[in-house]
């Protein structure tokens, strides 16, 4: 469109009222192209004319062409100050101050601020700038132009920035004008906290985009009440927000503002779970609080722990000790677990234990459980990382049967009993005697838990356990009972055991030994060797002899020779004896399985040169008890001072000396042969 010529801006300009001044536009076919123009003719006259063109203009932008008013305010953008109030002016006396803010917000952002400063100089106030920020939000939101607010937001179709980008960069330039002018946008919250929650609603988008804090804004909506509190609370999760920017808030507040926010917060979240996950995101403190707040409004203990298995480790174990701080009791609490899965029953206890609690604590409330129950609470502990030693060492805080269920829950997870004895013999003596109680009581046959102690346990734990069991009650004598029901080479075990237990034995004396070593060598370790006629010994023998009807005279466990207190020792019977503690040395306690047969089903102490021939020159192809008489006669025969021996010394002697390991080990070494010149082996000298 052309510029008007001078005579009809004359026209223009000569029109006085608001009516004229419209018509006389109307008449000269006036246009957008046209407003600065005419704005820079009335600017020459007075600054009452320029005002009274602005307003025509303004009348015309709402009845016709809603870009003039762009240009209006684009001009007065640039204008002197003087000219700037005066078409400001036009727009808020005129009741268009919505209108001007749409076109503030669409200047750069240098004139956007003179304007802002301009508008609230002339009475424009933040109520305004709220029901534009109101339809900028709905807009926003819905990313789509209704029809009742083309007029102001037609522009924004087709942009580069799209329908969004150009709202919020609108937005972005009115916020950043408000504050420059010296104002608080959510000083705007406490007018449109008043208005419907639709309203509010858009409002809170478009204030979210301007980059205001949620603390902020309810902030100020407190300062309404709560009905606002709830109102922005509302509008700030459907603008998409999390609402764990909301719980930040309330924790800080009082605890009264905490319960209610947490309330409206589930309402609006849909489940209780997942207002859960917004606290479990919280540092300590604020799931503290939240926690409490939520058992003070009347939540169970229950409902949050059954829940504890969505959540990480971390914010399962935070919620657990929130509940542990919130006053309730540990016993309250453990009794929760009751029916839940291993997982939560750890995470539970873990929290509980990291506030200081003892594993006895948390037992001690649920100790009227039964054995597998409590095995749920035992098992979480081993996922936890404890180990059997620190377990039993909780199990010793109980007595009775009590401790006797809990050493049952034990078993019931760490199956492996060798375990379980070796972390108990481990302990004090008084630990020892207490656990072995409650393990032996849980149903344990005092049979099982010998055989696992001799055959499985490590030899450093046996004889501590062995001694507890006869501290708290089993005679030597029937735990050797056990023993032989078990096996020979058990019972040899725990025979030497009881020995070493009961302190009544000697070793080799020098005469001994000499003899011994001219028979045996090095292949008995004789400083193992002992002798005794311990009572206990004689009891077992006695009521051996009672077993099967024959009494020997002495009797082989190991290392340890027991005999008949009226018996004299001889070197001859000591040397059989010692046959017995080689064969058991070398083939294990299977030698007394076999030795008592010889004696009681076999050829026993009979043997016959016949016999010996018909062994084909290996001792082992004799019975256990020959083997021993024919070392005996070797001795008798070789060694004796009356040498004599009942068989021929040529007959025996290839058999014997197989019992016999030597000190010296002959190793060739290269010696110099004088006459050669070269190396000669020399196998004449012995080494140890």
């Amino acid at each position: 469109m052309k510029n008007l010529n001078q005579n009809q801006i004359i026209n223009l300009t000569q029109s006085k009222t608001l009516n004229a001044r419209f018509e006389a536009m109307h008449a000269v076919n006036f246009g957008r192209s046209n407003v600065k123009q005419v704005l820079a003719a009335s600017e020459k006259i007075s600054t009452t004319d320029l005002n009274l063109t602005s307003r025509a203009v303004l009348l015309r932008s709402l009845h016709g062409d809603f870009e003039e008013a762009f240009e209006l305010a684009s001009w007065a953008a640039k204008a002197d100050p003087n000219s700037r109030k005066a078409v400001v002016d036009s727009f808020v006396k005129n009741k268009q101050s919505t209108f001007l803010v749409h076109q503030i917000g669409r200047q750069k952002r240098a004139d956007a601020t003179a304007l802002m400063q301009d508008y609230f100089a002339q009475g424009g106030n933040l109520k305004d700038i709220a029901e534009w920020l109101c339809s900028a939000g709905r807009i926003l939101k819905t990313e789509k132009i209704s029809d009742g607010t083309d007029f102001l937001w037609g522009f924004v179709e087709g942009t580069a920035r799209g329908i969004a980008g150009a709202v919020v960069a609108a937005i972005s330039t009115v916020a950043d004008a408000v504050s420059a002018a010296g104002r608080n946008l959510a000083d705007a919250v406490q007018e449109v906290s008043k208005w419907s929650q639709a309203k509010v609603n858009d409002f809170t988008e478009a204030l979210l985009a301007t980059g205001r804090r949620i603390g902020t804004i309810l902030d100020e909506a407190v300062k309404n009440g709560l009905s606002a509190v709830d109102k922005f609370i509302n509008a700030i999760i459907r603008a998409g927000k999390d609402a764990l920017e909301i719980l930040k808030w309330a924790v800080e507040k009082s605890e009264s503002m905490l319960e209610r926010v947490l309330t409206r917060l589930e309402s609006l979240l849909g489940s209780f779970t997942t207002l859960l996950d917004k606290i479990g995101r919280m540092v300590d403190k604020g799931i503290n609080a939240c926690i409490k707040a939520i058992l003070k409004l009347g939540k169970t203990i229950g409902s949050i722990v059954s829940r504890l298995g969505r959540f990480t480790r971390r914010g399962a174990i935070a919620f657990a000790k929130a509940i542990g701080l919130a006053g309730r009791t540990v016993a309250d609490i453990m009794q929760i677990l009751f029916k839940e899965t291993r997982y939560i029953v750890g995470v539970v206890m873990e929290a509980l234990l990291s506030l200081g609690n003892k594993i006895s604590d948390l037992l001690k409330g649920v100790i009227h459980w039964t054995a597998r129950e409590l095995s749920n609470l035992i098992g979480a502990l081993k996922d936890m990382g404890k180990t059997i030693h620190q377990v039993l060492d909780e199990v010793d805080k109980f007595i009775g049967n009590q401790a006797v269920k809990v050493m049952q829950a034990v078993i019931l997870i760490w199956t492996n009993l060798t375990e379980i004895l070796e972390a108990i013999a481990s302990k004090s003596l008084s630990v020892i005697d207490m656990l072995l109680t409650a393990l032996i009581g849980t149903a344990l046959h005092v049979k099982t838990v010998l055989s696992n102690v001799l055959k499985d346990v490590r030899d450093a734990f046996r004889k501590g356990l062995i001694n507890g069991l006869v501290r708290i009650g089993y005679a030597a004598l029937d735990l050797m009972k056990e023993a032989v029901k078990i096996g020979a080479s058990v019972a040899a075990i725990l025979f030497t055991i009881i020995m070493e237990l009961t302190g009544t034995h000697r070793g080799l004396n020098a005469l001994e030994r000499a003899e011994a070593e001219k028979v045996f060598g090095t292949s008995i370790d004789l400083n193992k060797v002992k002798l005794t006629t311990a009572s206990f010994s004689m009891e077992f023998i006695s009521w051996l002899t009672g077993l099967v009807k024959k009494t020997p005279t002495a009797f082989v466990t190991m290392y340890v020779i027991n005999f008949k207190p009226d018996i004299k020792l001889s070197t001859e019977l000591l040397i059989h004896e010692l046959t017995h503690i080689w064969q058991a040395v070398n083939s294990g306690g299977v030698y007394m399985i076999e030795a008592l047969h010889s004696q009681f089903f076999g050829r026993g102490y009979n043997l016959t040169e016949a016999e010996i021939r018909n062994a084909n020159g290996q001792l082992l192809n004799l019975e256990r008890e020959q083997q021993a008489v024919l070392i005996q006669e070797y001795w008798k025969s070789e060694f004796s001072p009356r040498r004599n021996g009942r068989f021929p010394l040529e007959l025996i002697r290839p058999l014997a000396r197989q019992v016999y390991r030597s000190n010296f080990i002959f190793r060739p070494f290269p010696t110099l042969d004088l006459n050669s010149n070269s190396r000669i082996l020399n196998p004449l000298i012995p080494t140890h």
